[in-house]
């Protein structure tokens, strides 16, 4: 679309020019043909001024004209007859031209100097009466043994010495060679390819630079029904001989020059149009069809289909085409990611949700209501202080803490808490098994305030205590810490027990990854389904890179770690 307007408004442009160049050179050659027939009228009337004043002078020459037309004694007429010639004689030489000058008396008198007087006889009844001067139409008549285009110029011949009398006593007759008449036209040829033609009072051509044309012959009919939009005519009266002239310029000729412009001007263009089409279509294959394409694709995955997801484009064209194709494609493999991320969160909170239902049944399950208990115990304690058994109400008031601390509404608590509640479950192990083993704890202030996932320590502690610790005889240390490494934050329970063989590491670990509690065949070991939800819980939570690390030695113990993510000082 953009070349198409390009190319319209330069031919638009081209087109413009070429006629307003067009109509200022008719204009001006208007003007100058305008000029040229002013300039050829003012000859033509130069040259008849000088023709009127000699009619003038002869016609009222009364000593001589006038004498010899009216005398009527022979001997008498021929004294005056030479003084007559003399006289003509010397008029006509005075403008250049002048072939002939004959009188022609009402009595029947003739007198010329020059030519056949017969053939100027039947012209003297074309002067009309009472005026001036009169030229007549373009004649034809043989001077020299040689036939020339002429105008007769005459006047009627009045008397002077007897006014009253109305009748002609005479006819004059001026022969003035018609190319005299006009002068030198050589201007008239300065614009090539221009035809002037000056007729007479007939339409006959008496001067014409038209080699078709011959003078004396008549302007062709066919030359004035030319249109106006072949040829520029202008056309001009010439008063003195009743005729006119014409000029004639073919506007091919008058717009040669500007029709080779206006070609070059679209040789130019077209020349142009070829070497623009190069980037044009550099263009079309670098930018246009590639766009096209990615257009494409994108409509196909506003469809929705899980499919077309898949789908990646490559490109070629310019470096920024390239660049978009790629940026495209990364989102494209970001949304996918952030696709399956979505399918995998929802997937670990069904199973998170699935995880705490089971929970919640196997709390409805037990056979010991939690509530009751704590009441229970509660009431142990009143009594264990009245009756000032000390150990025994030390111990139902931390085993009355963990059962609260069990039935607390938060899935998550801060750390703090859980090692409240994890110190009160240890002091009730260590009254039951007395000073066998030692427990250390390693936690920096600043973790303290992270929250973790109820009872996450609970089930460790006492798989520590019940599989490491009491099978083995002498006293024996429980270590618990906890760290910040990086984002991540580390709880570790450590016991230097029994500890386990590869064998037993290797299948307890699988069990783990498979998300499942085993209870082994072999009573020396045994993973309660307490270890494997605090696993199965981590991962659900916060992803599979999460969960329990376990590391053991035979006789060296056992040391269980839990990676959690560290976001924030508030929650984990």
């Amino acid at each position: 679309m953009l070349v198409i307007i390009i190319i319209v408004i330069v031919i638009f442009i081209i087109f413009t020019n070429y006629f307003k160049a067009a109509n200022v050179v008719e204009k001006k050659n208007e003007e100058y043909f305008t000029e040229m027939i002013s300039q050829m009228n003012q000859t033509l009337s130069s040259n008849s001024d000088v023709v009127k004043r000699i009619i003038q002078n002869i016609s009222y020459n009364s000593p001589i004209v006038q004498q010899y037309l009216t005398e009527t004694n022979p001997a008498a007429k021929f004294v005056q007859y030479n003084q007559l010639k003399s006289y003509i004689s010397d008029m006509t030489s005075m403008k250049d031209g002048i072939l002939d000058i004959a009188l022609i008396g009402s009595n029947g008198t003739k007198f010329n100097i020059n030519g056949d007087i017969s053939n100027l006889v039947p012209l003297k009844d074309e002067i009309p009466e009472k005026q001036l001067y009169y030229f007549t139409a373009l004649k034809t008549l043989p001077f020299n043994n040689e036939n020339k285009n002429v105008f007769i110029a005459g006047a009627q011949i009045y008397s002077i010495d007897n006014l009253e009398s109305t009748k002609a006593i005479g006819t004059l007759l001026v022969v003035m060679d018609a190319n005299a008449l006009l002068g030198s036209s050589n201007k008239a040829l300065r614009i090539s390819g221009s035809k002037a033609y000056a007729l007479d009072r007939n339409g006959n051509v008496f001067f014409t630079n038209d080699d078709e044309i011959k003078p004396g012959s008549a302007y062709p009919p066919l030359l004035s029904l030319e249109k106006d939009g072949d040829v520029i005519i202008q056309k001009g009266a010439v008063p003195d001989i009743g005729g006119e002239i014409i000029f004639k310029l073919p506007k091919s000729e008058l717009l040669s020059g500007i029709e080779e412009i206006r070609k070059q001007s679209f040789l130019i263009f077209f020349i142009s149009l070829l070497l623009l089409a190069i980037p044009f279509f550099l263009v079309i294959n670098n930018i246009l069809q590639p766009l096209k394409k990615l257009m494409r694709l994108m409509n196909e995955i506003k469809l929705g289909k899980l499919n077309n997801l898949r789908k990646r484009i490559s490109l070629q064209g310019y470096a920024e085409i390239i660049i978009m194709a790629n940026d495209f494609n990364e989102m494209l493999d970001e949304i996918d990611d952030l696709t399956h991320r979505l399918l995998e969160s929802k997937t670990r909170l069904y199973e998170a949700e699935l995880v705490k239902k089971q929970s919640e049944m196997a709390y409805l399950q037990s056979q010991i209501n939690p509530h009751f208990l704590y009441n229970t115990l509660e009431s142990i304690n009143g009594i264990a202080a009245k009756e000032g058994a000390d150990k025994i109400y030390h111990m139902t008031k931390a085993l009355s803490l963990v059962f609260r601390y069990s039935v607390k509404g938060t899935d998550t608590v801060p750390l703090r808490e859980e090692l409240a509640m994890i110190k009160s479950f240890i002091y009730i192990q260590k009254i039951r098994f007395g000073n066998r083993f030692e427990v250390k704890y390693h936690f920096p202030e600043e973790i303290l305030e992270y929250r973790v996932p109820k009872m996450i320590l609970q089930p460790i502690v006492e798989n520590a205590i019940f599989h490491g610790i009491e099978p083995k005889s002498g006293e024996v240390l429980l270590e618990l810490a906890g760290e910040i490494s990086g984002d991540m934050i580390l709880l570790t329970v450590k016991d230097n027990g029994m500890g386990m063989d590869d064998e037993k590491l290797r299948m307890i670990m699988n069990s783990l990854s498979a998300k499942q509690g085993l209870i082994g065949q072999n009573q020396d070991w045994t993973i309660s389904i307490g270890l494997a939800n605090v696993n199965n819980r981590v991962k659900l939570k916060y992803g599979n890179e999460y969960g329990i690390i376990i590391e053991s030695e035979p006789g060296l113990g056992t040391e269980v770690v839990i990676m959690m993510p560290g976001g924030s000082d508030s929650d984990v």
